[in-house]
């Protein structure tokens, strides 16, 4: 089955080496590659000029790729950088990412799209006044310390559980009395 698929192959490209232009086929000569007379000998080209061409245009390709994975390379970085160096760019970081992952859209074209973009982040507020900044940071103080009043109140637990304490000088004395046999002297 391998022989017959070689040979397949081989015929199939003797057949698209011989072929001809079809006014030629119509018009068959005497000479001419329409007759098969059995006198010409088949053209046929050696395994080996088979393999220097394959080897050539193998190499051929391999640089042709090399070369084109750095073009690409080359110009998807200068896009990005382009997309990275626009005024449009920050606080629409994510939303730049998603549009260099579209190749179809040239550095220019998201630039345009960034630039109707709304940044992300906290909207920014109303501008206020310095009398009306000063009354909210004072009154941001007052609230803050409050807080930390009302969190800091004493406890109402006892430590002894209610019970007196006894004095500790009294005990401390006493255990010497007995050590030395004063305990009964005085």
């Amino acid at each position: 089955m391998t022989k017959s698929k070689r040979l397949a192959a081989f015929r199939q490209a003797a057949r698209a080496e011989d072929q001809t232009s079809p006014a030629e086929q119509e018009n068959p000569t005497p000479d001419g590659p329409g007759e098969d007379d059995g006198t010409n000998p088949p053209t046929t080209t050696s395994n080996k000029k088979e393999k220097s061409m394959d080897d050539e245009t193998k190499a051929a390709i391999d640089a042709a790729r090399t070369e084109g994975r750095e073009a690409g390379s080359k110009s998807a970085t200068e896009r990005m950088n382009k997309v990275f160096a626009s005024e449009h760019y920050a606080g629409r970081e994510a939303a730049a990412a998603k549009l260099l992952g579209k190749p179809n859209l040239s550095a220019e074209d998201i630039t345009e799209l960034l630039a109707d973009m709304p940044k992300a982040g906290v909207p920014e507020a109303p501008a206020l006044t310095e009398e009306q900044q000063r009354a909210a940071a004072e009154e941001a103080g007052r609230k803050e310390m409050q807080a930390a009043l009302e969190q800091n109140k004493n406890s109402d637990i006892d430590a002894g559980g209610g019970a007196p304490q006894p004095d500790k000088r009294a005990a401390a004395d006493a255990v010497w009395d007995k050590a030395y046999g004063l305990k009964g002297a005085r």
